[in-house]
């Protein structure tokens, strides 16, 4: 198969990238009516498909699952999932030659596979859909011209999803129609159902392109929303246990703190988080931000230059067919770090505190999301679309470091993102440790500001100005506008 990016003339290569718009709430009007009375098949039943599917069922869907023959005899993960949630389990060759819609929700890694062996079922002018566009884009699967090809894509792992439609809210979600397949015309009324379903349209949905979408996916999940808060975690603990911290209070500050931390950008984007922070510790956490940013630039440019290139698909499907080598190695040697393996303190540790004792934390997060934004809009990709996978997904990963740990963020997230991530963490840490061990020990995990707190009153005006007009401030403040139902995490 042929790369489908790399297929695309440079103007149409543009184009896609720059495909989005974000969609008004009224053009959801409609809710799940197109897809009310249609058989929707499943097609795996991991964190995204179990959590998808638990919240279609609960908006009116007519939900099942297809697993292949062996998961169901062995009773695997997937099997006792879909059965122990009371939803209809069969094998392809059962369920999917009726569905209307089937759904791919299976690693990234097993789509080729996937799709060659469930393509035969699906009848003539099915539709199918995916959640991300790895396996079209990257791998350049063709799919018969008589079905229709959509995407879904929530902007978290599967668990969130679950978990903010719980609230009352949902998730920021693109959609796209492959231009390739959509032959009856179906294919945008049949995505915003399954995104109105998902509870997708009261966070946000953009309705862009499959290249896109896998481009912003890739480069968000490898910088901030995984690869850095791996690489802070880590690079964090050391210091402070080196500076004579606690170990299990440097474990609880670093376990809990992104979360919390994040909570504040979620909801006011950096302006927000950086608000908690008291000035003088507001004004040093700017400066380590824009000194990070210095250091991690070129990083992120290669990053974003190897995922519009295809050097990075090309070097994880080599990965892929070397039975996850360097994945494994890396998924053993997080295991190991001094972080994951001390147990978080039973103290309590106060909001505020997590912010007074965190500024280094507060730093890297504000480096990342701006660095992230502002390497993918400079890329070609759409700002609204970099804001989701830059700004806003980040929260929705921190939660499930708050959970457990890093292996937590690395189990939930799909196959594509944790071997991003341990990419960009392998190259990442060695590139900042120095820095990082250099900065005086009170601006992680010592309150700093909290009781001298005179600063000089323009360099205090600069740096709320600087934040402010940040390109990922504006148009965050935009599109939070329609996400009047988002809740807090913690009421």
């Amino acid at each position: 198969m042929t790369n489908y990016f790399n297929s695309l003339s440079l103007r149409e290569k543009l184009a896609q990238l720059g495909t989005c718009r974000f969609m008004e709430l009224d053009e959801f009007s409609d809710g799940v009516a197109a897809l009310k009375e249609k058989k929707i098949v499943i097609v795996g039943c991991g964190s995204q498909g179990l959590n998808q599917g638990l919240n279609m069922r609960d908006s009116g869907l007519d939900i099942s699952y297809a697993l292949r023959e062996g998961a169901i005899k062995e009773k695997r993960q997937s099997y006792k999932n879909a059965t122990e949630n009371n939803f209809t389990v069969g094998t392809y060759e059962d369920l999917i030659p009726s569905a209307d819609l089937v759904i791919n929700l299976t690693p990234d890694k097993q789509h080729t596979g996937v799709i060659n062996a469930i393509m035969p079922h699906i009848k003539k002018d099915g539709v199918l859909s995916y959640s991300h566009g790895f396996n079209i884009v990257e791998e350049g699967m063709q799919i018969r011209e008589d079905i229709t090809v959509i995407m879904v894509a929530p902007k978290c792992p599967g668990s969130e999803v679950r978990e903010e439609y719980k609230r009352g809210f949902g998730v920021p979600t693109l959609i796209a129609v492959h231009p390739e397949n959509d032959h009856l015309g179906i294919g945008l009324e049949w995505a915003k159902a399954y995104a109105y379903g998902t509870g997708g349209h009261r966070a946000g949905v953009l309705q862009s392109s499959f290249v896109a979408e896998v481009k912003s996916d890739l480069m968000g999940e490898q910088t901030i929303l995984c690869g850095l808060l791996q690489t802070g975690s880590i690079l964090s603990f050391d210091k402070m246990v080196a500076d004579g911290v606690e170990p299990s209070y440097a474990a609880k500050l670093i376990q809990y703190g992104w979360e919390t931390i994040t909570e504040a950008l979620k909801h006011g984007g950096i302006t927000n988080m950086m608000d908690r922070l008291s000035n003088p510790a507001k004004i040093k956490a700017f400066e380590i931000s824009e000194e990070l940013k210095e250091i991690m630039r070129p990083l992120f440019q290669k990053h974003m230059d190897d995922i519009i290139s295809g050097e990075f698909s090309s070097r994880m499907m080599k990965d892929w067919a070397n039975d996850d080598k360097e994945l494994l190695e890396w998924r053993a040697a997080t295991g190991e770090t001094a972080f994951e393996k001390t147990e978080a303190s039973d103290d309590e540790i106060s909001e505020q505190e997590y912010f007074d004792k965190g500024v280094l934390m507060v730093a890297m997060v504000k480096s990342g999301v701006e660095l992230a934004f502002e390497t993918m809009v400079e890329a070609g990709i759409i700002a609204e679309s970099a804001y989701y996978e830059s700004l806003h997904e980040t929260p929705l990963i921190a939660n499930t470091i708050a959970r457990k740990k890093l292996f937590e963020m690395n189990r939930i997230i799909s196959d594509t993102a944790e071997y991003g991530c341990y990419l960009f963490d392998h190259s990442c840490k060695p590139l900042i440790k120095d820095y990082v061990n250099a900065l005086d020990k009170d601006f992680i995990g010592h309150s700093f500001g909290t009781e001298e707190t005179g600063v000089d009153n323009l360099e205090l005006i600069a740096v709320n100005d600087a934040l402010r007009q940040h390109p990922v401030e504006k148009v965050g403040a935009k599109l939070r506008t329609a996400m009047t139902a988002m809740k807090r995490i913690h009421e």
